[in-house]
């Protein structure tokens, strides 16, 4: 794999995550009644976490001389989810970190063993965390 091509990809890496599912519920407004505001701040530290995950990539990109592209607005489906009570959303954060950790697992595989890999397999397992959390919410 050239150079290029493992920009490329964590280049791809990055903006898919920082366009998360879990990254539109941080900036939405779910509904909380009084018994779920403890999941709706629980579901937002999570995010918070894997944002702040996603600026240490960023600054190792940057440190590598990895240009990011202007990121685009998040998909236009999420406005579905605005106002919705956050536990309903809660299969939906699941579904979509669960393909999010797939394809960084993909991506790791697909990078050849260094710095690059690293930071895709710790972006992983944060997501792999944060699915074992959001199951832990639904139930």
């Amino acid at each position: 794999m050239s150079v290029c091509d493992v920009n490329d990809r964590l280049v791809d890496a990055y903006r898919r995550e920082r366009l998360s599912f879990l990254q539109y519920v941080r900036q939405a407004t779910p509904y909380a009644g009084p018994a779920d505001r403890t999941v709706l701040e629980r579901v937002r530290e999570l995010a918070g976490a894997e944002a702040a995950g996603l600026d240490g990539f960023a600054e190792y990109l940057d440190r590598s001389r990895v240009t990011v592209p202007f990121l685009g607005a998040f998909p236009s489906a999420f406005t579905n989810y605005n106002f919705v009570a956050v536990r309903k959303l809660l299969p939906e954060l699941a579904a979509d970190e669960a393909r999010g950790l797939a394809t960084l697992e993909r991506d790791a595989a697909a990078v050849p063993p260094g710095d690059a890999r690293t930071w895709l397999e710790k972006l992983a397992e944060a997501k792999r965390m944060h699915l074992m959390e959001l199951g832990k919410l639904t139930t």
